[in-house]
């Protein structure tokens, strides 16, 4: 083939190639984007009177080709519930409100509800003149549709959580009067004139009374968690209420032998909870006493920190520690932990500890190792 055989045949496809103008380049971007985020252009002339939808908007409405749009019928594409909205809406926009953002419910023209997020604004000409109004919707269905099925789990769970709370309350009330009664019966009984055998099965009732209360007494402080939590934080001094803490434990520090070493000089203060800062300290140095190594005497460390605006309260140990290799650290959390010694079983303690500090928007982490201690670490 010749070179101007070749020529002419190029030549044909360059004479049918268009330039590619800025206005074509804007208008492919456009609809490329307008695609992938399923929005659609809208606009209202007041001049001439008229309204126009985009492509994309088309396809979001389901309109045939053939569709003009008119002000006249504009309420079918919105749920009824949303009218008032949009009328008040189109009336501030034309007397010069910036803008119109917010979330409705629009209706295609094949009569399918859905979920869009419509911005609109005044369209303005060069005097500064409103000259009609212009926007766009984006469909937003998966996404509110999401958020409400969220919320709607969320008032389920409230739901069931508020009639937990009322069984429980009701509960706890209603055994703590019968304990009571137990209570007072075997204070009344003489046992001067039991058998030795009477005496050792009367103890034993005693003992379980007791227990029963003090059961009863841990799942009073659970229920009554979130009713506490609501009330105003006040600013703690920690040295302070730390020396509060260590004269209630006072013989069981001596009785042990144990060191408690403080420093809160980097953050002396802290706005809290008072009663449950109290209980935190109480179950976490109790915890590290009556868990104490056998082969040395029990050591508290408790300072608090500040790390990139967090505040951090740590007590550390060096008792028996735990040994978390082998299964969740929040375990330790749990109620149903079974200890060496039932008589200071401390979960529910810890149990407590975790839900309080949790009810106020905080952290709780625990770092152990068997034969080392326990390091615990409350975020604020």
């Amino acid at each position: 083939m010749s070179a101007s055989k070749q020529n002419g045949i190029f030549s044909f496809f360059v004479k049918k190639t268009a330039p590619e103008t800025e206005e074509f380049r804007e208008n492919f971007f456009y609809e490329q984007i307008a695609t992938l985020v399923g929005a659609g252009g809208w606009r209202v002339d007041f001049l001439n009177k008229k309204s126009y939808f985009d492509k994309q908007l088309q396809k979001i409405l389901e309109t045939p080709d053939s569709y003009r749009p008119s002000l006249k019928h504009a309420l079918h594409f919105f749920e009824m519930n949303f009218h008032e909205t949009i009328i008040n809406s189109y009336h501030n926009l034309a007397s010069g409100t910036p803008i119109f953002d917010e979330v409705i419910k629009m209706v295609t023209y094949t009569n399918k509800t859905f979920w869009a997020h419509a911005i609109s604004k005044p369209d303005i000409d060069n005097n500064g003149e409103i000259v009609g109004l212009k926007g766009v919707v984006v469909n937003v269905n998966k996404e509110k549709e999401r958020e409400l099925m969220l919320e709607k789990a969320i008032d389920l769970v409230e739901a069931n959580n508020s009639r937990l709370f009322t069984f429980a309350n009701y509960v706890s009330h209603n055994i703590k009067s019968h304990v009571n009664n137990l209570e007072l019966t075997s204070q009344l009984v003489e046992t001067q004139k039991f058998t030795e055998d009477q005496k050792e099965l009367f103890n034993n009732y005693n003992e379980i009374a007791k227990s029963l209360n003090r059961t009863v007494s841990r799942l009073n402080e659970v229920v009554s968690i979130q009713t506490k939590a609501s009330l105003p934080k006040i600013t703690i001094d920690l040295e302070e209420t730390l020396e509060e803490i260590k004269t209630q434990l006072r013989p069981l520090i001596e009785q042990q032998e144990a060191y408690i070493y403080t420093d809160f000089s980097e953050v002396p203060e802290i706005e809290y909870n008072q009663e449950f800062l109290n209980n935190i300290f109480t179950i976490l140095i109790k915890n590290g006493i009556l868990n104490k190594s056998p082969s040395r005497k029990p050591e508290i460390k408790a300072y608090c920190i500040e790390n990139d605006k967090k505040i951090s309260l740590i007590i550390e140990d060096n008792g028996k520690g735990y040994d978390l290799s082998d299964r969740n650290a929040d375990q330790i959390f749990h109620m149903s932990r079974s200890t060496d010694n039932n008589e200071n079983n401390q979960s529910v303690g810890l149990f407590i500890v975790k839900n309080q500090v949790e009810a106020l928007g905080g952290k709780i982490e625990v770092k152990s190792k068997l034969g080392y201690g326990t390091k615990f670490i409350i975020t604020i």
